[in-house]
């Protein structure tokens, strides 16, 4: 994971929020009324999809994505319509993080203080391909971090594989002359893995 600046919320966003907002509240809050069956959330993936390169925020492989509300709606109805809780996920992180909040939240990946950003909370083992809680966090960080990496399966097998067979092709595209090159292409942030890609290049001594 790496941190993602959404930028501002699209004009449109607010009448919308301003309308059907209150409904969510009402369900969750106040127990009245069903659930609301709205979910006009989805007609703005495309901006949100520009804002994360068509990256998932989670496991950052590419995806057309999903509006995932990074608080969940049955916990902060209020935040149901605002661009700040959206996080562009795919199918599957969205389907394992579903509803759950665990006491602590989880890493946000669009998080404005350094200090709470991805890049605070996890590192890489390059040659397993799995993420993993920094070594210097403290015991609630590091529980946060394991926490995330448990519920959204961060570490299962198709992204274990995915990630070594990356870095694998990275590990090739290096040993040309002009390796520099593609140390730089991959290491951008909208590419897809490139927070272990980054990783691993600090490790092969290449400036990124």
């Amino acid at each position: 994971m790496h941190s993602v600046d959404r930028g501002p919320e699209p004009a449109r966003l607010k009448p919308i929020r301003r309308r059907l907002t209150p409904a969510w509240v009402r369900h969750y809050r106040m127990h009245q009324g069903n659930r609301p069956g709205d979910a006009r959330w989805r007609e703005f993936q495309l901006e949100l999809s520009d804002a994360f390169f068509s990256l998932c925020g989670y496991c950052e492989t590419e995806c057309k994505g999903e509006v995932d509300h990074f608080r969940p709606k049955s916990r902060e109805p209020e935040l149901a319509y605002e661009w700040t809780n959206w996080v562009l996920a795919c199918h599957t992180c969205n389907q394992a993080k579903a509803e759950k909040w665990p006491a602590g939240g989880y890493v946000d990946p669009c998080a404005k203080r350094a200090p709470e950003r991805p890049e605070s909370f996890f590192d890489f083992d390059t040659t397993t391909g799995e993420i993993k809680p920094k070594e210097d966090l403290s015991e609630g960080r590091r529980r946060r971090a394991r926490r995330m990496i448990e519920d959204l399966n961060l570490n299962g097998y198709h992204h274990l594989k995915a990630r070594t067979f990356h870095l694998s092709l990275l590990a090739c595209a290096l040993k040309d002359p002009s390796c520099q090159e593609v140390a730089a292409l991959v290491a951008r942030r909208g590419e897809k893995l490139s927070s272990i890609s980054r990783q691993f290049l600090v490790e092969k001594r290449f400036s990124v």
